[in-house]
């Protein structure tokens, strides 16, 4: 009886040991690096969905898309968007939906599929077929993005609507998550903070503790802190309410463009604030380690925290350069900014970028404490200027992320990249850094 209690006291102690040597050696969570496909096929037309078809009927094939997904782990589709009632619905029907999906899904959910007789290519049936060579690869649906005001304001008046109309598509589609890219055009208010942030905690109390969730935020420490209403105690935790139910994805770009208010050059995805910027009225002083500065102050672990950065550059014409400054912090005359692939003023994609920096654009960094915060490429004769990243800025950020213990990256957007196989593809740089390897294509 004695030696019977003894062993069964062994077992329970062993037991114990082995759980807790188990928690102890249990392996960090894998880093994400995440970044879109963006349904813009107007911008984008070279670069489909593997498995959608043409005009023609045909399928398609992307084997540099396919090459890509195997240094990622995170891809979402951009973007879905949110009628009066609060569906989220396919906004670009004729490259978004497939004939098949609108005799299956849509004919159960016709609000999330309106103008569906003009479906055609089917890029999003054909997006969740996707999948990286590893089996790691996590498929979501992204909602709003640029100028959504109006899509956050449906989003969060009718938030069971906008809950279930999602769910219904992540669930029918088994897509691991959602991210919410709303990008209201003023400051947040308590009528609209913390609404959103009750909408996360419903959202994820709808999909559960396993989906991806993930919430964009901008890098200006301005509107940052109107997401926690600061002359309203009543919503002072607003951004630690979101992160304890997704990530909170860092927007770090867009810190200076042209058509902001200011009158010099600046960069456009600086990862540190640099100490020669100038005191001038209307320009802006914010970086990447001033916005993670604040969200942890704010209360937000570092570990769930996605630091973004663009695979796109911002251009300023009619630069003057003075001598030796190649064109950094100068003066700039935006009726003279061009127009590059994107096809529209002061944008154009790295691989753009690329091409320029073989016409006469001179590479130029700055460096903070030793580190690449910024890059930029100055031509003198064409008076152009722009602010990019490249592959050694991007693994900058990566250690900065490593650094940090951060959860990841973020990179708008896939198609703007080169080809992974590339020594200079970012993809390839930020995965390099977060995995300690190269993908292999």
């Amino acid at each position: 009886m004695q030696e019977s209690m003894l062993n069964r006291v062994l077992v329970v102690l062993l037991t114990i040991f082995v759980a807790v040597s188990a928690r102890a050696k249990s392996p960090e969570p894998a880093p994400i690096l995440m970044t879109f496909w963006a349904h813009n096929q107007l911008r984008y037309p070279d670069d489909p969905i593997p498995g959608s078809r043409n005009r023609a009927g045909a399928i398609q094939e992307n084997s540099v898309l396919r090459q890509k997904l195997d240094a990622i782990n995170v891809l979402a589709y951009s973007f879905l968007n949110v009628n009066e009632s609060g569906n989220v619905y396919f906004s670009e029907p004729a490259v978004d939906l497939s004939t098949s999906d609108v005799l299956g899904f849509c004919h159960d959910h016709a609000a999330s599929c309106p103008n569906g007789n003009a479906a055609m290519a089917g890029s999003f049936s054909a997006f969740v077929k996707l999948q990286n060579r590893n089996g790691t690869l996590r498929k979501i649906i992204s909602i709003g993005g640029a100028d959504s005001q109006k899509t956050f304001d449906r989003a969060i008046s009718h938030p069971e609507t906008f809950i279930q109309s999602a769910s219904a598509i992540v669930r029918t589609y088994r897509l691991d998550g959602i991210d919410l890219d709303f990008e209201p055009d003023a400051f947040f208010t308590v009528n609209d903070a913390q609404p959103y942030a009750h909408l996360v905690e419903a959202l994820r109390k709808e999909l559960g503790q396993r989906a991806f969730i993930s919430v964009e935020v901008p890098g200006d420490r301005e509107t940052l802190r109107s997401m926690n209403c600061p002359n309203n105690n009543t919503c002072s935790a607003n951004l630690r309410t979101i992160a304890a139910n997704a990530y909170v994805t860092l927007m770090g770009y867009e810190f200076h463009d042209p058509y902001y208010p200011g009158t010099v050059t600046g960069n456009d995805s600086n990862l540190y604030s640099s100490p020669d910027e100038p005191l001038l009225p209307g320009f802006y002083h914010g970086s990447d380690n001033q916005a993670v500065e604040y969200l942890t102050y704010q209360g937000v672990p570092p570990k769930r925290i996605i630091l973004g950065f663009p695979a796109y550059f911002v251009a300023y014409g009619g630069v003057e350069g003075l001598p030796r400054s190649h064109g950094l912090f100068q003066h700039f005359d935006p009726s003279l900014t061009p127009r590059f692939d994107w096809d529209i003023k002061a944008r154009g994609s790295y691989r753009e970028a690329q091409h320029l920096l073989q016409s006469g654009f001179e590479r130029q960094d700055i460096r903070v404490n030793g580190e690449i915060s910024a890059v930029y490429a100055y031509s003198a004769a064409a008076k152009q200027w722009i602010s990019y990243e490249d592959s050694s800025s991007v693994a900058a950020k990566a250690r900065y992320v490593q650094a940090r213990h951060l959860a990841g990256m973020q990179m708008w957007e896939i198609g703007q990249d080169v080809p992974v196989d590339s020594t200079t593809s970012l993809l390839r740089a930020a995965h390099a850094v977060l995995w300690n390897s190269t993908p292999n294509p």
